[in-house]
């Protein structure tokens, strides 16, 4: 057997298969039909200080080799995930990522600090890129994520991730939130896009906009994880956008990623995301590589040598 766990943030990760935020929820409809311990980490949905219903329906169209989504951050609120919710992610058989957001920096810095003494928080997401809230792509520009980022920091000394966009001068937008505090990053988040009616001529989403996720968007993500891994050497990167099976989850790890999103994936077969450690684990002993750490980053290192 090979060695799968990754060491990152300060933290032992058991493998490095991530369930991204969103499509797992909060992992209890999972936890209930599969083993958790058979990944590295669990990422919740999105929490906010206040409730939010989300965007009106239709909430998920399809398109080409993924899916457009605009959920719009529904979540019961920090106090309902507090109460109701985070007692039972503690119990999780693995590590827990909660993923944050808010209006303001000063509303992140709250919801931090409300989370800075919680047990079964290993790991903080400042959601900075949701592609489908109406005014709070906060992404967009460097100074403003610097001073999200910076709010979290200043409320917590648990580790903290970026959740950045793909688009734009996305190498900027994560120099500005390592400079803020963030341990990492977490790249990329959905695409902004959209569908139209072909009978109507309307847009088949409420809010026009969606982002899309699966597959359509993996070659993009992988060169995004590929640049931040040569810009920033040091970091730590989730890579995340249309990741769906081990050949896929292996060019992540040779581009610069330490731990692996999956996302759509889950919508699509969960199963198959829950046997990756396994796939990676056989993979790795055929070709007698002893560690998964000597293939993080090989393409920037002339590849790897197997015998």
């Amino acid at each position: 057997m090979a060695a799968l766990t990754v060491r990152a943030l300060g933290l032992e990760f058991r493998n490095p298969v991530v369930l991204a935020s969103g499509p797992a929820g909060f992992g209890l409809e999972l936890a209930a039909a599969f083993d958790l311990s058979r990944i590295g980490a669990l990422t919740t949905k999105t929490v906010t200080l206040e409730p939010r219903r989300g965007n009106p329906q239709p909430r998920l169209v399809d398109a080409p080799c993924g899916v457009l989504n605009s959920i719009g951050l529904q979540n019961p609120g920090c106090d309902a995930f507090e109460v109701d919710l985070l007692p039972q992610i503690r119990a999780f058989p693995t590590r827990r990522i909660v993923s944050i957001a808010g209006r303001s920096p000063e509303e992140v810095a709250a919801l931090a600090s409300r989370l800075a003494g919680e047990q079964g928080v290993d790991v903080l997401e400042v959601n900075l890129s949701c592609p489908n809230v109406h005014g709070e792509t906060v992404a967009d520009n460097p100074e403003t994520v610097r001073a999200f980022v910076r709010g979290a920091r200043s409320a917590s000394t648990r580790p903290i991730l970026a959740k950045l966009p793909g688009e734009g001068k996305y190498l900027d937008l994560v120099e500005a939130a390592l400079s803020a505090g963030a341990d990492g990053v977490a790249l990329i988040n959905a695409l902004r896009g959209m569908r139209i009616h072909t009978e109507t001529g309307l847009p088949l989403l409420d809010r026009q906009v969606g982002g899309l996720c699966g597959p359509a968007i993996f070659p993009i993500a992988l060169h995004r994880v590929f640049e931040a891994r040569k810009a920033f050497p040091e970091t730590v990167i989730v890579g995340t956008g249309g990741v769906s099976d081990l050949r896929g989850a292996l060019e992540m790890l040779f581009a610069g990623a330490d731990l692996i999103g999956f996302g759509f994936a889950v919508m699509a077969d969960p199963t198959r995301v829950f046997r990756l450690a396994q796939e990676l684990d056989e993979w790795l002993t055929k070709r007698g590589i002893a560690d998964v750490d000597q293939l993080r980053g090989a393409s920037h290192r002339g590849g790897i040598h197997v015998r």
